[in-house]
């Protein structure tokens, strides 16, 4: 809880600096919401890979094979990074690429999930 009420924090301000800069250098407005995402990621990728060990036990426990859950796993995380990135997209005014990079992780997800038909 207290990561997510600091996330929110570094966002809000990154969010109204953004804002502040946008009219006069929006390039400088990008950096600043690519850098604040990145460093919003690094701290997600940091908590995620904590419960690793966690899921792996999960999995072992349950007697599920690993050739079925990790399909899901990589179809979460290939949903996640496509979103985060066709957002940033949307922010710099790119809505062709924005639907490239949907389409892209869309596609993804199907050939990740393939080996579960």
């Amino acid at each position: 809880m207290e990561i997510l009420i600091k996330a929110a924090a570094v966002t809000l301000i990154s969010t109204t600096v953004s804002l502040l800069v946008k009219s006069k250098n929006p390039e400088f407005s990008f950096i600043l919401a690519v850098s604040c995402s990145a460093a919003i990621c690094i701290v997600g990728v940091k908590i995620l890979s904590e419960m690793k060990g966690f899921v792996s036990e999960i999995i072992e426990k349950s007697n599920i094979s690993s050739s079925v859950c990790m399909p899901v796993i990589k179809c979460v995380g290939i949903a996640l990074i496509t979103k985060l990135i066709a957002e940033l997209c949307l922010d710099a005014g790119q809505h062709g690429t924005k639907t490239a990079v949907e389409y892209l992780g869309t596609s993804l997800a199907l050939y990740t999930a393939l080996p579960l038909l």
